[in-house]
């Protein structure tokens, strides 16, 4: 049933989308949850201080950015090729992943983070074949700066800025400086503002936190939030299976997709070993290409029926999840 239903191209899909995130975030809008207090950069302070001077304005504004998020990386994935065809379910399964819990029914950084992740992402697949480039790898280099200042550890994806250029680029020297320049841009406003406070210490100690080792709390859940993990692993297990068959079996630009996407899950796994906690709103930095192996997996499904059920009992475990302590 919705899987098939979001297989489609239907513009009023843009509609209906925010009525399926908004079910899964009852919970978040009823009992909203308090905004994350350490280990933030001083930009997501900045801007998270003012949100939590009027009731519920942070949920909202958190709903609001995923929705366009989830808009965000359906285009990337169906303009750039990454699927068959066109569909919603990019965004159907990032917007899920992103809501599978009540921890994640809030304001958080690597929410803000993904924002700026998902427009690299999009500049490095717009960038192939391409006679000039250089906007493309200066925008990618500046999301990917700006996404640090929201949440430090995704310093981890700069990497991606490469692979980017090596995958979808003949090598121009030119384009690698202009990539560089575009991730020192904002240190350099942010460097210029603490020298002129006459703090330029600060935003290095900041970054040194990050390099500390943190405790990780202890696997204690309820069960049914072990059976959504479960099911939400397989889902990611049998989607990430059937990449090798894309990269044999699809075009040439597709095949590049694929590879890049595969970095992007690399290189986000990596920055949970500098994550300030194992929690769910910082394994969410992996929603991203996990949300576009989904969509495609569950695209070239044949099998209906074993994807809807799958969805289905996911969906189920998540508002069970988020319930249950309720009554």
């Amino acid at each position: 049933m919705f899987i098939r239903f979001f297989k489609n191209n239907n513009p009023s899909l843009y509609f209906i989308l925010p009525f399926v995130a908004l079910a899964l975030w009852v919970v978040g809008f009823m009992h909203p949850s308090t905004l994350p207090e350490t280990n933030n950069t001083p930009l997501f302070n900045s801007i998270a201080n003012q949100l939590v001077k009027i009731p519920y304005l942070s949920t909202i504004a958190a709903f609001l950015l995923l929705i366009a998020e989830g808009f965000i990386i359906n285009h990337t994935v169906n303009e750039n090729e990454f699927i068959s065809r066109k569909s919603f379910l990019p965004a159907l399964f990032y917007l899920v992943f992103m809501s599978n819990n009540e921890a994640m029914l809030t304001f958080h950084p690597v929410l803000v983070a993904n924002f700026f992740i998902m427009l690299a992402i999009n500049k490095q697949f717009s960038a192939y074949r391409k006679n000039y480039a250089f906007a493309n790898s200066f925008d990618a280099g500046l999301c990917l700066s700006l996404a640090t200042l929201f949440y430090f550890p995704s310093i981890i994806l700069f990497p991606l800025l490469a692979f980017g250029l090596i995958i979808f680029r003949s090598y121009n020297w030119r384009e690698w400086f202009v990539s560089l320049f575009g991730v020192l841009v904002p240190y350099c406003f942010v460097f210029t503002y603490y020298f002129l406070n006459n703090n330029i210490s600060q935003p290095i100690t900041e970054a040194k936190s990050y390099f500390v080792l943190h405790d990780r709390p202890l696997f204690d859940y309820p069960a049914s939030f072990i059976f959504m993990l479960a099911i939400g692993l397989i889902i990611v297990l049998i989607s990430f299976s059937k990449i090798p068959n894309s990269i044999l079996l699809s075009s040439q630009k597709t095949k590049k997709n694929v590879i890049y996407t595969s970095w992007v899950s690399f290189f986000g796994l990596m920055s949970l070993s500098i994550a300030p906690e194992f929690t769910s709103p910082f394994l969410s930095i992996l929603a991203v290409p996990v949300a576009m192996f989904s969509a495609n997996y569950f695209i070239n499904l044949k099998k209906e029926v074993v994807g809807e059920i799958l969805f289905l009992l996911f969906i189920a475990s998540i508002l069970i999840t988020d319930f249950v302590k309720y009554f």
